[in-house]
């Protein structure tokens, strides 16, 4: 295994451990791995950020928003 495969399960195992945890909310935890993943140069910036130009994320990202509101 490569050392970027290492840290990539690394990530994921501590990201999962934080998920189950749940003393974090879910979005920071979420953005802590991306953010982990940048810095261990796991993936590009680019690659990284690209994501959050899909409609589905900003879909997701409304309804959120709509129902803290509503709360």
């Amino acid at each position: 295994m490569t050392p970027q495969q290492i840290t990539l399960i690394i990530l994921l195992l501590a990201a999962f451990a934080l998920f189950i945890n749940g003393k974090l909310p879910p979005d920071l935890v979420a953005m802590l791995t991306l953010m982990a993943g940048v810095l261990f140069n796991v993936i590009s910036p680019n690659d990284a950020f690209l994501g959050f130009a899909n409609p589905a994320v900003i879909t997701v990202a409304a309804i959120l928003v709509l129902t803290k509101a509503l709360q």
